[in-house]
């Protein structure tokens, strides 16, 4: 019976095996070469490459013999793998072990043997490499060194396959991984080349996605971005936009935001790699960017009318009359209030002064160029800045905004509701703030009011 290894050596030297499946795809040329040059050396008329798992020997290549795989229990090769050198048997019909072995008594009568182990780094023994005769031989000491040698570069070709192999996996594995990522990936070498990039990344810069090749440096991949239109905050300042990006892209720090065509936005982050490179990673926080600004609008805004609400109102506008200052521009400042408005809210109900509150602010909003600010001050009462607007023009657009309301009723329930507004209007004095011009102007309203309402007082500088 053949001697089999220990216990613990055959179980990992089964596990190697099924981890080295490599073999079985390995091109059987390059396997056939050796043992035919190793038959051809020792004038050997069979010469084999065996690997023995579990209870049967198998052939990954071998020169005359015609079979492909034998029992473990009739194998010679089975007691090679349990050898440190070469194992050799002169005749077989002399060895007890092998006499009454049917391949050594009938079919090919083998008389001789001599295997080498094929053994790797680490001195596991995974097959053996053989070389047979039908008479009996021997084997000089030269003679086993040309077969531990052929062994030898068998194992060597096994390993350099297997790192091959391994490489190969491994980068389909990155390659994977990359491709399965929900965000843009990139990774550019230290002379700031395009190495690699995943397809979600090439969506994300669409307009210049046939730039971004393999080779391309990542200054020529921004310019023929700006030139199509790829990043909105480069129009009409390319070359700065361009020299910051490049700074920030060769200095790589905390995440930047890009603003891309269609509204979307980019979390931009990039890290240096140990080579000199850079990796990054493009994330899409446009979901993110729209929640900040309804939570900003809803922070900022009246929730019935959709103006500004107070707060934000006297924010912007004391921020615009700092402006107009410092400039010298000319301001005007609305303040408008609806007449009789309990009188609406007592007779048809606070629906209705709803009703009437958004319509309001709709066809003021309407009337208004898109710089001009108007808010809800509280209750009826509105505010709206005119930038840069003359009193000679603000009391006429007062007028228009007030016949706006007054000609044309609000439908409400079947019911058409006439309103009326009064409107105090005031223009930035020399020395005047937020505050003065406000009083000002509110004075002016208080007099619209005493004049009989639905009218439109100004309050000289």
């Amino acid at each position: 019976m053949p001697i089999y290894p220990l216990p613990e050596q055959e179980a990992e030297r089964l596990a190697r095996l099924r981890r080295y499946e490599i073999l079985d795809s390995l091109p059987e040329e390059t396997y056939q070469r050796i043992i035919r040059l190793a038959a051809q050396m020792l004038d050997m008329p069979v010469a084999v490459i065996s690997l023995v798992e579990g209870d049967r020997q198998w052939f990954k290549a071998r020169v005359g013999g015609d079979r492909n795989e034998i029992p473990r229990k009739l194998s010679f090769c089975a007691y090679t793998i349990c050898q440190a050198d070469v194992f050799v048997i002169e005749d077989a019909t002399k060895d007890a072990r092998f006499a009454r072995n049917p391949f050594v008594t009938s079919g090919q009568k083998i008389r001789f043997y001599a295997g080498a182990p094929l053994r790797t780094n680490d001195g596991l023994n995974m097959g053996a490499l053989a070389v047979l005769d039908t008479k009996p031989r021997t084997f000089s000491q030269k003679d086993k060194q040309n077969l531990t040698d052929f062994a030898a570069m068998v194992m060597d070709a096994l390993e350099t396959r297997l790192v091959i192999d391994r490489a190969e996996t491994a980068e389909r594995r990155f390659i994977d991984a990359m491709e399965s990522l929900p965000n843009g990936f990139v990774l550019y070498d230290k002379d700031d080349r395009l190495v690699i990039c995943n397809k979600r990344y090439k969506e994300i810069y669409a307009e210049s996605a046939p730039y971004i090749v393999p080779g391309a440096t990542f200054e020529e991949i921004i310019r023929k971005g700006v030139e199509n239109g790829q990043y909105l905050e480069a129009a009409g300042r390319e070359e700065a936009f361009i020299a910051e990006r490049l700074y920030n892209h060769q200095n790589p720090g905390e995440p930047i935001e890009q603003h891309l065509p269609g509204d979307r936005w980019l979390s931009v982050q990039e890290r240096r790699t140990s080579e000199g490179g850079l990796v990054g990673f493009r994330i899409d926080i446009t979901t993110l960017k729209r929640q900040e600004r309804e939570l900003a609008r809803l922070a900022w805004t009246d929730s019935l009318t959709g103006a500004m609400n107070r707060h934000r109102f006297m924010e912007l506008a004391g921020k615009e009359v700092d402006r107009a200052r410092r400039h010298g521009s000319e301001m005007s400042l609305l303040l408008l209030d609806a007449d009789h408005f309990k009188h609406i809210n007592d007779k048809y109900g606070h629906a209705a002064g709803d009703v009437v509150l958004k319509g309001l602010v709709e066809r003021w909003g309407k009337s208004l160029r898109s710089h001009d600010l108007i808010g809800r001050i509280g209750g009826e009462e509105f505010g709206i800045l005119l930038p840069e607007v003359d009193i000679h023009n603000a009391v006429c657009t007062a007028n228009r905004l007030r016949k706006e309301i007054a000609e044309l009723p609000f439908a409400f329930e079947g019911q058409l509701l006439r309103v009326t507004v009064s409107i105090g209007v005031a223009t930035l004095a020399a020395g005047d703030d937020l505050p003065a011009l406000m009083r000002r102007a509110d004075l002016a309203l208080y007099r619209a009011k005493e004049a009989g309402r639905d009218g439109v007082n100004a309050s000289a500088a």
